[in-house]
């Protein structure tokens, strides 16, 4: 699979732990004569090169007044030039980076957005979002 596992059948399925490129070879073996074709076919995979829109929050249920931390370190838009992660904490605050901490003054769901944008070459999307719920409940009294 290009990570030192072999896998063998018709169908098969692997996770790979680290986002990089990848070189997988298809070795066939003819149920007949039992020759081995090596590398019947080779199949690049470049993690490098996919849009990833995610993010990390340290707790999804909080008390109103505990901060919670975001990180968006596992986001790219590869494509693109100048990239900035941008937040939306649905309560009326905003803020920026990659990694950021913010506390909910009252209780409520909020649905915190997190946004990439960038600009760049070609094809480069100017921007992508996704969200999470973080439930805060009242402050212990």
């Amino acid at each position: 699979m290009g990570d030192g596992t072999t896998l063998t059948g018709l169908v098969v399925a692997h996770c790979y732990t680290a986002r990089r490129a990848y070189t997988v070879r298809l070795d066939v073996v003819d149920d007949k004569t039992g020759e081995v074709r090596q590398a019947e076919k080779v199949i690049p995979v470049d993690f490098t090169k996919e849009t990833v829109l995610n993010f990390t929050a340290s707790l999804d249920t909080v008390r109103a007044g505990q901060p919670v931390t975001f990180n968006a370190a596992d986001s790219q838009l590869p494509m693109c030039e100048n990239m900035v992660v941008l937040w939306d904490f649905r309560d009326g605050a905003i803020g920026n980076g990659q990694r950021i901490q913010h506390s909910f003054r009252r209780p409520g769901q909020y649905a915190v957005r997190m946004a990439l944008r960038a600009n760049g070459p070609g094809s480069c999307p100017d921007s992508h979002c996704v969200s999470r719920v973080i439930t805060v409940l009242p402050a212990k009294q």
